[in-house]
């Protein structure tokens, strides 16, 4: 996706939160907002006064059949009944840029890996438990059917307690879908480092469960980001979910050792 793709995306779901609430955004500070979001994109060439005054004109209504409260929510890291507390003032600009350019960039990385490509999808599990990934990816072959789900923890410091809830919900999935089992891969992804308790969490996870749970961090996404071909960076993804399992492996022959 080209840096004024993620400039779009983003001032979209800005201006539909805005326009949902009734709010008329400044032209101050949609420009402010809109050149934060170029500076983190590296979008040299956007007309940052056109898009202000498109915002300002339709009070914050552009894009907004395409960002609804709900994902305005997962994308914010709130829940939606906290949605009425985001304000211009405290509207959380690079957390809400990295979802939009990390779910771009797994978006098409996924499609062009042949796996078909759902980003508002709901998996349920059991106990009435509904999973939403930020990135739903299936792949059908010869050799089966096969499943990759997407989240991301954009806050800084990434949230542990999002990470545990997030562990939690694919878990019931998988307890409610026998079938998301053996090569079926969960990624766990931050722009930043998670911490030490969540990065155990993870690992506990992945070693209880058939299905693959990887950590992925910032150091990670730029390899991705740095590949040279769709292959190669398949080949770095693959690399670090054999990581995950080996570790997981590892430790469990030592805790039956024990």
């Amino acid at each position: 996706m080209e840096p004024s793709q993620f400039v779009m995306s983003t001032v979209a779901a800005i201006a539909a939160h805005f326009g949902q609430k009734g709010i008329q955004v400044t032209l101050d500070k949609a420009k402010e907002m809109i050149e934060e979001v170029c500076r983190k994109a590296g979008d040299k060439t956007a007309d940052v006064d056109e898009l202000a005054r498109r915002i300002q004109a339709t009070s914050g209504s552009v894009g907004s059949g395409a960002y609804n409260d709900e994902k305005l929510a997962r994308f914010l890291e709130v829940p939606v009944s906290d949605l009425r507390t985001v304000t211009e003032e405290n509207l959380d600009v690079e957390l809400l840029y990295n979802h939009v350019r990390l779910t771009g960039e797994f978006e098409e990385w996924l499609q062009k890996w042949s796996y078909k490509v759902d980003l508002d999808c709901e998996l349920r599990g059991l106990r009435g438990v509904v999973f939403k990934p930020d990135v739903y990816g299936e792949l059908n072959t010869l050799h089966g059917n096969f499943e990759l789900c997407v989240n991301f923890v954009c806050d800084e410091p990434p949230s542990e307690d999002r990470v545990f809830a997030l562990l939690g919900k694919i878990e019931a999935y998988a307890e409610a879908r026998q079938s998301f089992s053996f090569g079926d891969i969960f990624l766990v992804v931050t722009p930043g480092s998670f911490t030490k308790g969540a990065v155990n969490a993870v690992g506990l996870q992945n070693e209880q469960e058939n299905y693959a749970v990887v950590p992925l961090e910032g150091n990670d996404i730029s390899t991705l980001e740095r590949a040279e071909s769709d292959k190669d960076r398949l080949s770095e993804l693959g690399d670090k979910v054999r990581q995950a399992q080996d570790e997981a492996k590892r430790k469990s022959g030592k805790d039956k050792q024990g």
